[in-house]
């Protein structure tokens, strides 16, 4: 017997050396396809557009449209709802009668094509861009960019696509909405409250990409009243409202499959 476990003790050896070997050319192979995949990126990036996106500070106090609810289908930035709309007073927000309203802060922020190649840009969410002056461009009057197409058959600013040069600036504004009741809970993951829009950005290139900038207003903008459930009031003081400008995501077309 124990001449002949020396043969499987071999056999045993030799097998898990094909293993060993095998996957270090599993590993070898994923290696060598990250790095070409990450040279392909490092052209892709270095010809496409780059944006960067600062923001101002929201509008304070924040605004409340009484006739409208969260799923409402009015457009924040017409002009009818503007004049339905009014800023946040000292009044009390008694629930469930104010609970669903809908209170929104305007927010304005700049966004710069820091690439080589034009971009075509919209706003997911509400929000339009405006000609007008920023404190994060003293001294610039910035324009609107130029249109590219209408998303909606209503030529609403929704969903409009602009066209931004390198080297170019544009300001937009957008608005940051929630329910009465939502700017009093805790976002998901804890903290503040949040609302915001997205930047979606479309390169020309061929082999472009598509990038991603979430903006978000961060804030406590009620305080509950004492002594009276299902009271809510205005925050005596803004300390707690903030603009947060997520890192840019970025889709490389290249590397997604054909659609069936």
């Amino acid at each position: 017997m124990g001449f002949g476990l020396i043969p499987l003790r071999a056999l045993k050896k030799q097998v898990e050396s094909a293993q060993q070997s095998g996957a270090a050319a599993v590993s070898a192979a994923g290696a060598a396809h990250l790095a070409v995949r990450e040279a392909a990126r490092a052209r892709v990036d270095e010809q496409v557009a780059r944006v960067v996106v600062l923001s101002e500070r929201p509008q304070w106090p924040p605004l409340i449209t009484p006739h409208l609810s969260h799923d409402r289908q009015d457009r924040i930035f017409d002009a009818m709802t503007q004049h339905a709309s009014a800023q946040v007073g000292r009044e009390e927000l008694a629930f469930p009668e104010r609970a669903d309203q809908l209170m929104w802060f305007e927010a304005r922020s700049v966004v710069t094509n820091e690439g080589r190649s034009t971009a075509r840009i919209r706003i997911v969410g509400d929000g339009e861009f405006t000609a007008g002056e920023s404190p994060l461009l003293p001294g610039e009057t910035i324009a609107v960019p130029p249109v590219a197409s209408e998303w909606r058959s209503d030529r609403s600013y929704l969903l409009r696509e602009h066209v931004l040069r390198p080297g170019r600036s544009a300001l937009f504004r957008w608005a940051a909405s929630n329910t009465v009741t939502g700017w009093t809970v805790d976002g998901a993951e804890g903290g503040a409250p949040r609302a915001g829009v997205s930047l979606e950005v479309f390169d020309s290139a061929a082999h472009g990409v598509i990038d991603t900038v979430k903006l978000e207003v961060r804030a406590r903008p009620l305080v509950a009243v004492p002594l009276r459930t299902g009271h809510w009031a205005l925050a005596d003081t803004p300390a707690e409202v903030d603009v947060i400008v997520w890192a840019v995501t970025r889709r490389y077309l290249a590397e997604e499959p054909l659609p069936q």
